[in-house]
């Protein structure tokens, strides 16, 4: 099963923020994401406000070079990319294995490398029971054989990117606090 998330897009890593015109403002973008529930998902406590968590989780998306904006529904602190496109590698010199879990081929290389990957990943913020907040993150996505056109496998995050976000909002804090 899957679940939507909608967004006001407010990209300005992906050229897409509203710029103004001799008739007014662009109208800001919007897209949905899917993600499946079954998907596994990364989860830290950080001994700090969700408001003060909140105004820091565009920052450490932005340090991935992930375009991403907030949910439509400000009450839900809910941060998340639009899909995005591997067509070759998410970052010069390592494979995208090290990142996303695709499964193999059937020769037995990660999917990951060869196929190409679309994903997305969202960060939900949640009060913590014991103070502080909760950092549920989810990178969910496909990998497609183009060559051969077969159907789309799942993949899920190593936990090497939500790991990143966490310790960049970790470390961020300790700046700002």
């Amino acid at each position: 099963m899957r679940t939507a998330v909608s967004l006001l897009a407010v990209c300005a890593l992906a050229n897409c923020a509203p710029r103004a015109t001799g008739e007014g403002i662009d109208r800001e973008r919007m897209f949905t994401v899917w993600s499946r529930k079954d998907v596994s998902h990364f989860s830290g406590v950080l001994p700090t406000a969700v408001d003060s968590v909140w105004r820091i989780v565009p920052i450490a998306f932005q340090s991935l070079h992930f375009p991403g904006a907030p949910s439509v529904y400000p009450d839900e602190r809910v941060y998340l990319t639009p899909y995005l496109k591997i067509e070759q590698r998410l970052y010069e010199g390592e494979p995208n294995s090290l990142y996303l879990n695709c499964g193999f081929t059937s020769v037995g290389e990660p999917a990951a490398d060869v196929y190409r990957v679309t994903f997305a990943m969202i960060a939900r913020l949640l009060p913590h029971s014991a103070g502080g907040t909760e950092v549920d993150i989810v990178v969910d996505g496909t990998a497609q054989n183009m060559v051969e056109r077969q159907a789309p496998v799942r993949c899920t995050g190593t936990g090497k990117l939500e790991t990143a976000v966490f310790q960049i909002l970790q470390d961020s804090l300790r700046v700002h606090h």
